[in-house]
């Protein structure tokens, strides 16, 4: 048994897709939620699109850098219609835009926290 880890979250087996072009950040997130969580990490919408075609995910972490394009706001609708998301932020700088985009998600800023990470990870679960 780990220490701090919620039992009753680790045996739900909800499934989490980390996809961001910092590889640091993408194993750094999936070190802090791979106990309590099943976490997937992908450089690309299209790599984590093909795995969930066979496993869908239940949360998408996305990193900052693939959300600021019009077309990669569509994609990530189109791709992946009824999951809930997270923004991984570079810093704690106004992210509004991504607030407007994507309104009823929140954002995990970095540096990367494990309380932080938990917590709003678990939110989106509530």
């Amino acid at each position: 048994m780990q220490i701090g880890v919620d039992c009753n979250l680790a045996v739900n087996n909800r499934r989490i897709f980390v996809i961001a072009q910092d590889e640091i950040a993408r194993m750094a997130l999936q070190f802090m939620l791979y106990d309590e969580y099943e976490t997937h990490e992908f450089c690309s919408l299209d790599a984590a699109e093909a795995k969930a075609r066979d496993w869908p995910p239940d949360l998408l972490i996305v990193g900052e850098d693939l959300l600021t394009p019009d077309e990669k706001q569509g994609a990530i609708e189109r791709q992946f219609p009824q999951t809930r998301l997270l923004v991984l932020a570079n810093s704690q700088r106004d992210t509004r835009v991504y607030s407007e985009a994507f309104p009823a998600n929140a954002q995990i800023h970095q540096p990367l926290r494990l309380e932080a990470v938990r917590a709003a990870v678990a939110d989106r679960f509530l």
